[in-house]
């Protein structure tokens, strides 16, 4: 391995090691009260290495914002993966329960996201966490409304305008349960009404 690969190597690490701490530190202590300074000495490094890294503490914490995005979105994606593995899970009404429940239920287990999540927006802005989840939820959303929509399984409605809204209702439920005292029960409250609501787009749905 040569000088740039290990100096790669080591800035990846380096990076990751950074934004695993900032996550901890944003998660329990909040935005505002986490510094630079902290986020550097709980990784052990120095300041000038977060900047090397980041702008400031707001980049830091888009990122560490997309990474937790990213990890709800895997754990649905593999949800799917395991349902269409089996033919029991092949109606088109559990394709979209099993989406939304998955969905929620990222925010539900863990309560690092569901701290990051109550941050967001008022870190971020709302149009900065609308990016994001438009770039890394909303075409996962649109791609099951078009799978029904070539089944025939899907009413005679905008995909892109349908995958729009439910999308926004999802994100409004994780937020409203992440802001909730009793977490799980708002998860388990939200995922009924935004399933309801997304049979009514389902053809024959049982």
């Amino acid at each position: 391995m040569g000088v740039k690969s290990r100096r790669a190597e080591y800035a990846a690490l380096t990076r990751a090691a950074l934004l695993e701490e900032a996550a901890e530190l944003f998660a329990e202590k909040g935005f505002d009260v986490t510094s630079i300074d902290d986020i550097a000495t709980a990784a052990r490094v120095s300041k000038g290495a977060v900047y090397h890294h980041f702008s400031d503490k707001r980049a830091v914490f888009d990122e560490v914002f997309r990474a937790s995005q990213e990890e709800v979105l895997a754990h649905v994606r593999e949800q799917l993966a395991a349902a269409e593995g089996d033919e029991k899970e092949q109606s088109p009404w559990l394709v979209a329960a099993t989406a939304v429940q998955s969905f929620l239920g990222g925010y539900v287990a863990d309560a690092r996201k569901r701290s990051l999540l109550r941050q967001s927006a008022g870190v971020l802005g709302v149009q900065r966490c609308r990016e994001i989840d438009d770039e890394l939820a909303l075409p996962l959303v649109l791609g099951i409304l078009e799978q029904l929509k070539a089944r025939g399984e899907l009413q005679d409605v905008s995909v892109n305008m349908a995958g729009t809204v439910i999308f926004g209702t999802l994100c409004e439920a994780a937020t409203s349960l992440a802001l909730a005292d009793d977490y799980e029960q708002a998860g388990r409250e939200a995922s009924q009404v935004v399933s309801y609501m997304l049979s009514g787009l389902l053809k024959n749905a049982s």
